[in-house]
């Protein structure tokens, strides 16, 4: 159902097409067998184009398919199967948009635009009220982009030039915690990770500590929302630290990971006195572990 949305949703196809397909859909709805390749034969599909707005732009960043869902015009109680809405859809299509990996685009205009297309669909997310039918969404998501192949932004390996995960990450971290602290974090600390600012060409031998200041840099696309991106990487940083107060297992993680993925000293020291605020606050005891955090990331 999923992929019979993206196909309809092309703002590229014809109006034959689109009948053509609703006869099929409507054909194959009546039979109760997978259809084979022959098209002949098919599973119970949702009709869809009734949720799908006339006319939609998709773009580069695959995510215009994505913004074109105005979930709060979609009917939330008409069922597609047996409890599913087209608002439970369009939430999953929403996600596996934000999830996807992809290369950035060059120029300055285009940079921003994947941001703000980024932050504009999030937005709309949130706007959203999450019960338990759609953190099942959430949770079914977050697992298979974790353990996705290329197709996923938050998979083992990545592009170095890939689009950052730290905004959508921080969505689904914030979204998870309460339900599922586990995979919460699992998610957000695989997308601390910003590749293009990593060396990657080694000089002599780097096994050794000493030699690391050896490492050449490869040469860095003209990434003009840098700036930005690292930002968002540090609020992940920061969120991550606030939320993981007095779990001193979780807090070593999150050090780890920021000592690891964050290549800006300025947000280095903002962690630093984050993790001192944090620590400190008027009403409880001073957290020693998170002291101790903010001490390292200090001294870094």
């Amino acid at each position: 159902g999923a992929l019979w949305m993206c196909i309809v949703l092309n703002p590229h196809c014809k109006l034959e097409q689109k009948v053509n397909w609703l006869k099929q859909l409507k054909k194959w709805n009546g039979v109760d067998v997978c259809p084979g390749e022959d098209g002949n034969y098919g599973n119970e599909l949702p009709n869809l184009t009734n949720a799908l707005p006339q006319g939609a732009n998709a773009n580069q960043e695959n995510m215009g398919q994505c913004k074109s869902l105005e979930y709060q015009h979609l009917p939330a109680r008409n069922f597609l199967e047996e409890g599913e809405s087209y608002l439970m859809l369009a939430v999953e299509v929403a996600l596996i948009g934000l999830g996807q990996q992809r290369i950035m685009p060059d120029g300055l205009y285009a940079q921003e635009k994947v941001c703000r297309n980024e932050e504009q669909l999030i937005s709309k997310l949130q706007e959203i009220e999450l019960d338990d039918v759609l953190m099942k969404i959430f949770r079914k998501q977050a697992v298979f982009l974790l353990e996705a192949g290329p197709y996923s932004g938050l998979g083992e390996v990545i592009h170095r030039e890939s689009v950052p995960m730290h905004t959508f990450a921080k969505y689904l971290f914030t979204s998870l915690l309460p339900h599922d602290a586990e995979l919460a974090y699992k998610t957000a600390l695989r997308a601390m990770r910003l590749r293009v600012l990593e060396s990657t060409t080694p000089v002599g031998d780097t096994s050794r500590s000493h030699h690391i200041a050896s490492v050449v840099p490869n040469r860095y696309p003209r990434w003009f929302t840098l700036s930005h991106i690292e930002s968002q990487q540090c609020e992940l940083a920061s969120t991550m630290l606030t939320a993981a107060k007095g779990d001193g297992q979780r807090l070593e993680t999150v050090l780890e990971s920021i000592q690891k993925n964050i290549h800006s000293s300025s947000h280095i020291f903002k962690l630093a006195q984050d993790a001192f605020k944090i620590g400190t606050l008027m009403d409880s005891l001073p957290d020693i572990t998170l002291l101790k955090v903010s001490l390292e990331l200090g001294l870094q």
